[in-house]
């Protein structure tokens, strides 16, 4: 490379304005005086100087940043040319550049395409020239200097020409001989309406791609006004044609990567994570797809028909995305849970459950019951619930008729409902807190209009100084619905479940009843539940529309999950017990994601799968849950039990923080302010105050609130 320096000198001209002298001969007489003169008209105040320049900045020739300012750039045949700018931290501009790269990927027939210059094979030169890649090293370029901090970079580029359109890339800085820090990877120029996803689609699961650590975060490529162009920035390298697609020659017709960022989108993701479907096109495609030829670019990434990609035939209308979400099942399971809602009423105080029911749950003999088996429903005291399922013109649709008892239990069209239960749980200071009814030791009967009575005796009621609410779930099933998933995976304690998630591919719907006193039945309120969560926090990247398991949904925020996984039920989040925060928090990010997704190898030895959160940086991404930070002081002064069977307890603020934050340190810190782990579960101990004074210094807003440590903004 030839660097040469041509400063620019800039002169000020002045011009002074001089007048003319008379000349003086010998006095002569006075004369006559004359007439007075005309006053002379007033002179017109002079206008205010213009401000004089701010001083230049001084060069520097070292930084920790560099910005760069694209002045222009420009494409002759087989070359390229940048006019730029670059300044330090201060704003300072630098000298001394010796490090500069520029990348075109041109837009063809096939998509973009950034083709490698390659060594010649069996004598024969590289006969492909797509675009191109070159830097301060390749043969010919030349970095000119044209003042402090003022460059312009020209180098060979066989692969464009005056009419190229295409994503163009630079970046500055970074050689080790200099001081200079390398600037960040700019899309100076892209073409408008080529893309078929956007940085926000990809943004909406991933948040913050370039502070996590996914493979190449740091090439997360910004535009010319500082925005993250994460789309175009990959494509620059993982274009629409791999690498790996050769001419005769054996010359790559294709771009920079092996990978395409479809294929990366269609393949890499179809394990993301658990219930992410691929063919749920809307989440990535927020607009119907360029492209619609089977043997072309995208397309080739499932339909393989092999050979050279085809080019890419326009849509026109045609959107793809309905059939394959069609094809899923998608559209008939977003359809369900858009035509159905299910209720249940306030909880009644009866004195003769029989009355309202003559079902048996299950068989009882396996649940510890005294009860004489077989069990019949009993003329005793209790509480009983309806539940409704309504479709959108308010008309019940019949529970009874439409229940599926085939065992084993199949898809049915005609009888589509596959669940539909009912726990009684207690309720104390917007938590749930304990199940006192067991979930199968209960009784239920049909109504003549096909809701469904669930009744609880108090006989099997274990009583609990709190009010009582019902929750229920019912799950419709659809074609390829399966009541176990057959994915053998392993539970945080090391036990192998053979059969995997049950009740995992259905629609389900929840709902809560209002709370009630458990001496008068009578209503206390509605219920409640504190949510710091969007409806749709789960369900766009859990994209599916299936349930999860045990029937619980990822709509709504989660608010399925919090039947079991509630501050009372002692469910484990693997390091801690969980109430629904914890439990989130471990799973995606702490140690529940070491275990959670293992599964066993043919040898039955433990092999962890992909976590799919861990390409998401754990404090750069609570918004992709949280919809503003949160409000440490208003989380209810509750501790959450632990692991079921293990008697101890942990107060709410140290159960989130720790499902994340589990060395030895920070376990000390919280313990030190209050934060109690594992202490012994007293009796009611959910009216108990806890000591943890967390908030006085991470609240919201304080000095070191976790809003400074952890992103709640996007």
């Amino acid at each position: 490379m030839r660097i040469f320096t041509s400063r620019k000198l800039a002169y000020l001209v002045a011009l002074a304005l001089t007048g003319a002298l008379v000349g003086c001969g010998d006095d002569g007489k006075d004369g006559v005086d004359g007439a007075p003169g005309t006053p002379g008209i007033p002179g017109t105040p002079g206008t205010p100087g213009t401000p004089g320049e701010p001083g230049t900045p001084p060069p520097v020739t070292s930084s920790t940043m560099t910005n760069v300012k694209v002045i222009n750039y420009s494409f002759g045949e087989g070359s390229t040319t940048y006019e730029f700018e670059i300044t330090d931290e201060n704003n300072n501009p630098i000298n001394g550049l010796v490090a500069v790269q520029a990348k075109v990927a041109a837009l063809t027939e096939k998509g973009f395409i950034n083709n490698r210059t390659e060594s010649a094979i069996d004598g024969k030169e590289d006969n492909v020239h797509i675009g191109g890649a070159v830097s301060q090293a390749t043969e010919g370029a030349v970095l000119t200097t044209l003042g402090d901090g003022h460059y312009t970079f020209s180098a060979p580029m066989l692969g464009v020409n005056v009419g190229t359109e295409g994503i163009v890339w630079l970046k500055v800085g970074g050689d080790k001989t200099t001081g200079i820090a390398s600037s960040a990877e700019l899309v100076v120029n892209k073409p408008e309406g080529a893309f078929s996803t956007t940085t926000e689609a990809c943004y909406s699961c991933h948040i913050d791609y370039a502070n996590g650590n996914g493979k190449h975060s740091s090439h997360v490529a910004q535009g010319m006004e500082g925005e993250v162009t994460f789309v175009e920035g990959c494509l620059v390298c993982h274009g629409s044609v791999s690498k790996g697609v050769k001419n005769a020659e054996g010359f790559s017709i294709g771009g920079y990567a092996t990978n395409t960022l479809s294929k990366i989108g269609h393949i890499n993701h179809q394990d993301f994570t658990k219930d992410f479907s691929v063919q749920n096109c809307t989440s990535c495609h927020v607009e119907a797809p360029k492209n619609i030829n089977v043997a072309g670019p995208g397309c080739i990434d499932c339909h393989d028909s092999g050979g050279v990609p085809g080019a890419i035939l326009p849509s026109d209308g045609a959107d793809l995305r309905i059939m394959h979400e069609s094809k899923a099942g998608i559209t008939e399971r977003q359809a369900i849970r858009a035509k159905y809602k299910v209720s249940l009423s306030t909880p009644v105080k009866v004195a003769d459950i029989s009355t309202k029911a003559d079902h048996v749950a299950e068989d009882w003999s396996s649940t510890g019951s005294n009860r004489p088996n077989p069990v019949t429903v009993p003329a005793e005291e209790g509480f009983c619930t309806t539940l409704t399922v309504k479709d959108v013109d308010g008309n019940i649709f019949n529970i009874k008729d439409k229940f599926n008892y085939s065992n084993p239990l199949v898809f049915n069209a005609a009888k589509p409902i596959v669940y539909a239960g009912a726990y009684l749980h207690s309720y104390e200071n917007g938590s749930l807190v304990g199940r006192p009814g067991n979930r199968t030791n209960y009784f239920y009967g049909y109504n003549t209009d096909g809701t469904k009575n669930i009744c609880h005796s108090n006989i099997d009621t274990a009583a609990v100084n709190a009010n009582y609410v019902y929750s229920a779930r019912v799950t419709f099933s659809t074609a390829g619905w399966m009541e176990y998933d057959g994915n053998a995976r392993y539970y945080s304690d090391g036990k192998l479940r053979a059969t995997g998630y049950d009740g995992s591919m259905g629609i389900s719907f929840t709902a809560y009843s209002d709370v009630v006193n458990p001496t008068t039945g009578a209503k206390v309120s509605a219920f409640g539940r504190r949510s710091v969560v969007s409806d749709n926090s789960c369900t766009t990247c859990h994209n599916d529309a299936t349930a999860f398991h045990k029937n619980g949904a990822f709509d709504e925020g989660g608010k399925a999950c919090i039947a079991c996984h509630d501050n009372g039920m002692e469910r484990t989040s693997a390091a801690l017990g969980a109430g629904f925060g914890p439990m989130v928090h471990s799973w995606h990010w702490g140690n529940g994601a070491k275990v959670g997704e293992v599964v066993a190898d043919k040898d039955g030895n433990r092999v962890i799968t992909a976590n799919s959160a861990s390409v998401i940086e754990a404090s750069t991404s609570c918004v992709a849950c949280h919809e503003k930070a949160i409000d440490l002081g208003k989380v209810p002064n509750q501790y959450i039990l632990e692991k079921q069977g293990s008697n101890k307890m942990t107060s709410p603020v140290t159960a989130n923080c720790y499902a994340c934050h589990t060395s030895d340190s920070a376990k000390a810190h919280m313990a030190s302010n209050g934060g109690e782990i594992s202490i012994p579960k007293v009796a009611d101990w959910f009216k108990q105050p806890t000591s943890e004074s967390c908030a006085v210094c991470h609240d919201t807003g304080r000095s070191s609130g976790i809003d400074k440590y952890h992103k709640f903004t996007r």
